[in-house]
């Protein structure tokens, strides 16, 4: 998926036929959002979908891709959906979906820890985008037993990546994620998994989840239990207490999560290898609609 989305989806590992009577799965050049009914967001034209040389009586072969937040509400199709902000309702109505991580960088340079040890118990460098950051980030700023390193925004960093501000704010955000022990991750958008948190991840550090009815991603192969620290939305107000609980661990405790939760990134999560990561994922769903194709 080197030229995505003008591209190909191009799944590694899967062979390619001309003879759609041998091929397992169907892949669709660009982002599911070409077939947008338009003016009406995240709406599909099935009409335009049924045009596709081998939808019709295949749906559930078909694989798309999205990576956005622009489908708010179940799709209902059964076509093996690959998509970024999958939420815990969807799934009953759009079960072949697979979700991936969100596209985040390569972070390893903030997996050493800092000459002298961690500065910082917790980092958040952020728009505050949400009740939900909102709350955690106070709770944490207020309680006086915290060292924390916050930089809060009042607009998302990625409409001015390249800008000045957008490259300062970037390497402020390198800086806080080696220098801190745990890093801050709270929902900007109810039940969407946040970039915060596959960053925390790519950077080797333990992340404190504030969100719910997300879906976590490979969630059946990566023991998230073992590398991060959960808290409800309906609890941000008072992560605090979720971080001093563990900091009671010694850092090489919290330095092992943090390395583990590398460990995932890059095995599962990595987005220079989603070509292989998706061709696994779609191989897994396919195994599990008809256990003789995989």
């Amino acid at each position: 998926m080197k030229s995505w989305p003008s591209g190909e989806l191009r799944l590694e590992g899967i062979e390619v036929t001309d003879n759609a009577d041998e091929a397992d799965v169907f892949t669709c050049p660009g982002n599911i959002r070409c077939f947008e009914i338009p003016g009406k967001h995240g709406v599909l034209d099935i009409a335009k979908m049924q045009q596709l040389p081998h939808f019709k009586g295949k749906e559930s072969r078909n694989v798309f891709m999205d990576c956005s937040d622009n489908f708010t509400k179940p799709i209902n199709l059964p076509i093996i959906f690959i998509r970024c902000d999958v939420r815990t309702w969807m799934l009953p109505h759009d079960p072949n979906t697979i979700q991936v991580a969100w596209p985040v960088e390569d972070f390893a340079e903030c997996i050493p820890v800092p000459d002298g040890g961690f500065k910082y118990d917790v980092s958040f460098h952020a728009w505050l985008s949400s009740d939900a950051r909102i709350q955690a980030s106070n709770s944490c700023k207020q309680n006086a037993r915290l060292k924390c390193d916050i930089a809060e925004y009042s607009d998302f960093t990625g409409y001015i990546y390249d800008q000045p501000e957008g490259i300062r704010r970037r390497a402020e955000f390198r800086r806080s994620m080696q220098e801190s022990r745990l890093a801050l991750c709270p929902e900007s958008i109810p039940g969407v998994l946040p970039y915060r948190f596959f960053e925390a991840m790519s950077a080797g550090r333990c992340p404190v989840l504030v969100g719910s009815d997300y879906v976590l991603p490979f969630a059946d192969e990566i023991p998230y239990e073992d590398f991060i620290i959960r808290c409800h939305t309906t609890d941000a107000s008072r992560v605090a207490q979720y971080v001093h609980g563990i900091l009671k661990m010694p850092d090489a405790y919290l330095i092992e999560k943090g390395l583990q939760a590398r460990h995932y990134w890059e095995k599962f999560l990595n987005a220079n290898d989603w070509p292989k990561i998706m061709a696994y994922a779609v191989s897994k769903k396919i195994g599990a609609l008809c256990p003789t194709a995989a």
